[in-house]
């Protein structure tokens, strides 16, 4: 029994020491133990990517071209036990745009390689380097590579890196006010860009010129950082020229430039046009008619017009007595709005009663403004009223006046002169009738004898 029991623990021991020494000669040999199937994928790599951000682990964030020092993370996983790795990201090894960033001080201290002192079968492992990208990236995909080694191996992978893209460009455009006149002054011009390319654009300038308006302010906008995805708008204050037609606004971002066609449409004194119904008015007259026109021939909404009527004191604007309003003035016509092409009739009764015939100068106030503005802007219509009397009237004058009483007096003149002459011949043709009476009575009186 004693027996039994030595030869089983001899054969223990005999074992353990046989399975010491196999562990012993496996580890000195430099193999790696693979503990872990690799995907047929992998291939005879011992690495494969797992993932590539920028920024920050897991970010989905792509720079641009022309960015420097930017964190680009790379995850991986091996499929192999190493020890003291020296682990890098092996950069332009395929004519790609990027370069090593320092991390700080002169190029001793650019790190090109991490040293993970274990790295182990089935783990993922991230390492970090600072990249440049070259300008004239196209905003792509390139293909680098990532390569471990240590005293014992070596291997390597390849992996994608992505580069975005900015594409920043003009969506619309806004004017205040919508419709431009010529020799307008601070018109508030809005454009709306969005980037819709896949990274930011970085340290880009926006401003505008054109031959045919001014701008006032700002000269330019300097935008340090657009992120992709988003939307930005520029506000210019301009002063239109005297011109009109179509008149382009250059907008540039950076090098490239965008055409905005802007309209500038007469001066808005010539679209609202005001004329007067030709007719002469009669004085000592109460109620009589006198009628305007107010025309649109611009393209711009006139609202809340108020006319007034600004008239010498012989005409007044006649009120009805039987108007429950009749205490206020008539003077103040209103309309809501007047449309382009539009025409409105605006008529006031005057009253001549106290006026005197005659021309006098009447001048219409128009006021108004636009909808996109408290302003209010106003136009003036001068014209020449022409104030005649009545029948009666110029009978009366007629008989007053020098021309006509002298002619008057001239006409009793010569009809005095006529009567005058007409009495005179009457008295000699009776004077030479009673002197033949008397001739003839002699001689019948002789012819008979007798004496006279």
């Amino acid at each position: 029994m004693k027996i039994y029991k030595k030869l089983i623990t001899g054969f223990i021991v005999l074992s353990m020491v046989m399975l010491a020494i196999g562990a012993s000669g496996l580890m000195s040999s430099g193999d790696a133990i693979h503990n872990k199937t690799a995907p047929a994928t992998v291939a005879n790599n011992e690495l494969t990517v797992t993932s590539v951000s920028w920024f920050a682990p897991n970010s989905t964030e792509l720079p641009s071209p022309g960015s420097n020092g930017i964190p680009l993370y790379v995850t991986f996983e091996s499929y192999t036990n190493i020890e003291n790795a020296n682990v890098s990201m092996n950069l332009s090894a395929y004519k790609s745009p990027f370069t090593y960033a320092y991390i700080n001080g002169p190029d001793k201290n650019v790190r090109t390689y991490n040293r993970i002192p274990e790295i182990q079968a089935g783990h993922s492992y991230t390492i970090m380097q600072l990249v440049n990208i070259s300008k004239n990236a196209s905003g792509s995909f390139y293909d680098e590579n990532i390569s471990y080694d240590n005293t014992t191996m070596s291997g390597n992978t390849v992996f994608t890196i992505p580069v975005g893209k900015p594409d920043v460009s003009v969506i619309s455009y806004t004017t205040n006010p919508p419709v431009i006149y010529q020799n307008e002054k601070f018109i508030k011009l809005t454009i709306y860009t969005e980037n819709t390319g896949t990274s930011a654009m970085k340290n880009v300038n926006f401003n505008i010129t054109s031959m045919d308006y001014k701008v006032v302010s700002p000269g330019n906008y300097s935008i340090a950082y657009y992120p992709a995805g988003t939307l930005m708008n520029f506000t210019f204050y301009i002063n239109a020229k005297n011109v009109t037609g179509t008149i382009p606004v250059y907008f540039h971002i950076n090098n490239v430039v965008y055409t905005i066609n802007t309209y500038i449409h007469g001066s808005e004194e010539k679209s609202l046009t005001v004329a007067v119904e030709n007719k002469n008015l009669v004085s000592d007259t109460k109620k009589q008619l006198l009628t305007f026109y107010l025309n649109n021939t611009g393209n711009k909404v006139y609202r809340d017009l108020e006319i007034h009527m600004l008239s010498p004191g012989v005409l007044s604007i006649h009120v009805s007595s039987s108007n429950p309003l009749g205490a206020l003035t008539a003077n103040n016509v209103t309309f809501a709005q007047l449309q382009p092409g539009q025409s409105i009739k605006v008529t006031y009764i005057i009253d001549t009663s106290t006026s005197a015939a005659g021309t006098y100068p009447v001048q219409l106030l128009v006021e108004y403004h636009f909808n996109n503005t408290a302003e209010t802007f106003n136009k003036v219509y001068t014209y020449n009223q022409k104030i005649v009397p009545t029948t009666t009237q110029q009978i009366s004058n007629t008989l007053t006046e020098p021309l006509y009483a002298g002619m008057a007096a001239l006409i009793i003149i010569i009809l005095g002169a006529i009567g005058a002459a007409v009495l005179h011949t009457g008295k000699k043709n009776r004077k030479s009738k009673n002197a033949g009476s008397k001739k003839a009575k002699e001689k019948n009186n002789n012819g008979s004898g007798k004496k006279p």
